[in-house]
């Protein structure tokens, strides 16, 4: 009998890792965090005496290497892997956390040998790429090719020897491997739908290595936003982020950092697709991941406040008068709400497309309302008439700190939003070629 609890102890001791921080600054605590997709959550917090170096100690179970976070705040962590290692040791300070120094696992070591040369490869990559698209003749295109083909081959190769030495590893490189458009375009028409399509080439995603891995969240988000970035359709942006969770196993918690990376991207971009990717996540997950899943409700019901078809917030603000005017005042009409402001290029540029169509559908029922995100009221009029701007506008020349472009969650400008005689929100982002064909439609 004391042979068998002896090895029923021996198992269970050694069911737990040990992660032990030796750190100054700290204030007296520490904790230690996981990721789920959407927000750092709080595992354990620690207390050690006030002294110039304190040592925290954080106990978790024995696993699959996986990812943690050690900080004194949810914004100053140290990502570690924990869970083969008996210990692993953090040294450094609290004030400089993100480079503490870790030890007494040879798999934190490789991975940050790895992750610097995952950003070595892409520093090279998109410097070429850039030199390649600014070539000016064909012989210098030919070089920079040759150059991004060689650093294609090294991914590759890095790829290749990280499948046979380090599965986990294996999957950040998986998620990491975009290969140089101009040397794999095969029979795709243009980068975009290049990068739409092999961007996420190599991860397997019914892996079940993936659950649990950050970079998930991290690389979705990029390719969301990269996506939403260059304005691809709406439909487009359906089908290709709709296609790509389906390479998850369903509920997995890959899936649940798919989710995170992808609502960050829409989110970021005030996409109009986040309330249909937020509803969907909510339908998976709200039992399964109740913290996360109360998180994108909140940004789910702040993200509906804007979106078409709901009407939009009235608000009042200074015309150049010095009168308030309101947006409701303008109600009976389709209307524009262009944020813009004297000093912003883009802006300037479009204005006579703005005019000659304004011109045109007024007497018809079209008018626009201007915001200004300017501080300078001299610089903002002399705008107005230089760009003979006939339409109404307003300003509280708070800059950025504009009270509207704040309740509108403005964040680059132009910015438009387009409105019905109801006041109901019927489009967003109209320039251009886009704002004709929309004025045409309504009107003709």
């Amino acid at each position: 009998m004391l042979g068998l609890w002896l090895l029923t102890w021996g198992v269970q001791a050694q069911a737990n890792v040990s992660l032990r921080c030796e750190l100054n600054n700290c204030g007296g605590s520490l904790a230690l965090y996981s990721f789920d997709g959407f927000s750092f959550r709080q595992i354990d917090r620690q207390s050690a005496a006030m002294a110039k170096l304190q040592v925290f100690e954080f106990s978790v179970p024995a696993s699959a290497p996986r990812f943690y976070y050690v900080g004194p705040t949810a914004e100053d962590v140290r990502p570690v892997i924990l869970g083969e290692d008996k210990q692993v040791v953090v040294k450094g300070s609290c004030s400089q956390m993100r480079v503490a120094a870790v030890s007494g696992s040879r798999m934190n070591q490789e991975y940050d040998v790895l992750k610097e040369r995952i950003e070595s490869l892409n520093t090279q990559s998109g410097q070429l790429l850039r030199s390649y698209a600014y070539a000016e003749d064909e012989a210098q295109k030919k070089s920079f090719q040759g150059q991004m083909k060689s650093v294609d081959t090294e991914k590759l190769g890095l790829l290749d020897s990280l499948q046979k030495a380090n599965a986990f590893l294996y999957r950040v490189m998986t998620l990491n491997t975009y290969l140089s458009f101009p040397n794999n375009s095969g029979n795709y028409s243009s980068e975009i739908e290049y990068f739409a399509n092999e961007f996420l080439r190599f991860p397997d995603f019914r892996d079940p290595g993936y659950d649990g891995l950050p970079w998930v969240y991290e690389v979705l988000s990029t390719y969301t936003q990269t996506l939403a970035g260059v304005g691809i359709a709406d439909a487009d942006m359906d089908t290709l982020l709709t296609t790509l969770l389906g390479r998850f196993t369903p509920g997995s918690s890959a899936q649940q950092l798919a989710y995170g990376g992808i609502l960050a991207g829409l989110g970021q971009r005030k996409h109009d697709a986040y309330p249909k990717f937020a509803q969907q996540f909510l339908s998976l997950y709200e039992k399964k991941a109740p913290e996360a899943a109360a998180d994108v409700r909140s940004a789910l019901e702040k993200a509906m406040r804007l979106s078409v078809g709901t009407e939009a917030p009235d608000f009042s603000q200074a015309t150049p008068e010095g009168t308030d005017m309101k947006l409701s005042s303008l109600r009976g009409k389709y209307v524009l709400i262009d944020f813009w402001a004297s000093w912003c290029g883009p802006c300037r540029r479009e204005n006579p497309n703005v005019v000659r169509l304004y011109n045109q559908y007024k007497e018809k029922g079209f008018e626009i309302l201007g915001v200004s995100l300017d501080q300078s009221r001299d610089r903002w009029l002399q705008a107005i008439e230089a760009d003979q701007l006939t339409w109404s506008h307003v300003s509280d020349l708070k800059g950025w700190g504009n009270e509207v472009a704040k309740m509108y969650e403005i964040s680059s400008i132009p910015k438009t939003i387009l409105l019905d005689p109801q006041g109901k929100i019927i489009a967003k982002d109209l320039r251009g070629p886009s704002l004709e064909r929309m004025l045409a439609q309504l009107f003709n």
